[in-house]
């Protein structure tokens, strides 16, 4: 459940004890057991008119698995529904929409390990072959050799890129065998980089389309739709994102993908 999509504190927590196996059911004694409190008074608070202390709110964030951001915007809706006055709530709802809007920016979302200067992004995002040798550079015993033959470049080519991904710290370079350094670098939307980012991977995603392979996706799919359903599209595929790059940052380096979203191996 994506927590952002709600203005509503017990709204999410029936919302996600429906998406459980078995629509949750004895979820909320579960709950009631966490909290140390009786079945009979989680159901008041999400049947009901009672609302949740702060306190017993902090058990359940992390009863639900809630990040430190999705923890306070949790606060932020209990916050609102135990607000005593109109203007005092009219006051939590506003850093409540303040609050989803930043959740909708994807770079607010994904964490980065490195912030680059401007003229080495110039430079990181003028070709694919930068992120694509960095990359490539975490694989299990990667050195310039591999690279240039997986690649099909000259060695000469690949060591140029290698010589200002080390430079930077983006590559390490140790006996001869290559790895990541900062593990990730993220541009927002609003960079005038972006676009040549996006181009160079739409590119070389072109190219894997002309060879079929199973292990590949490409999708395009036009469509009419209502607004409110664009707007939760977009959300779910931020959301996705965000998950994605939850499982990827600790898993092991084995193979190389590009998502666009066309997903294909380089």
């Amino acid at each position: 459940m994506n927590i952002y999509e709600f203005t509503d504190y017990k709204g999410y927590v029936r919302a996600w004890i429906a998406e459980l196996p078995k629509a949750g059911r004895g979820e909320l004694r579960r709950i009631a057991d966490r909290l140390g409190v009786s079945t009979t008074m989680v159901s008041q608070v999400f049947n009901g008119e009672k609302h949740l202390s702060l306190e017993l709110a902090c058990e359940l964030a992390d009863y639900l698995g809630l990040n430190d951001l999705e923890t306070e915007y949790f606060f932020l809706l209990i916050n609102c529904g135990r607000a005593g006055s109109y203007r005092l709530q009219q006051q939590f709802k506003r850093r409540i929409e303040v609050r989803r809007q930043d959740a909708s920016r994807l770079a607010s979302r994904l964490s980065k390990d490195v912030d680059l200067s401007e003229g080495t992004k110039a430079v990181f995002y003028s070709s694919w072959l930068f992120s694509g040798v960095r990359n490539l550079a975490a694989l299990e015993g990667s050195d310039v050799d591999s690279i240039a033959s997986h690649l099909k470049l000259t060695r000469s080519q690949v060591q140029k890129v290698l010589d200002f991904l080390v430079r930077e710290g983006l590559v390490t370079q140790k006996a001869g065998k290559l790895n990541v350094g900062a593990r990730r670098t993220h541009l927002p939307a609003d960079s005038p980089l972006v676009t040549k980012h996006h181009q160079n991977w739409r590119l070389q995603g072109f190219q894997k389309m002309v060879f079929s392979d199973s292990k590949n996706l490409f999708y395009t799919g036009p469509m009419t739709l209502s607004r409110d359903v664009a707007a939760k599209v977009r959300e779910e595929l931020t959301s996705l994102i965000e998950k994605i790059n939850k499982w990827v940052i600790p898993s092991s380096s084995e193979v190389a993908h590009c998502l666009n979203i066309d997903w294909f191996e380089f």
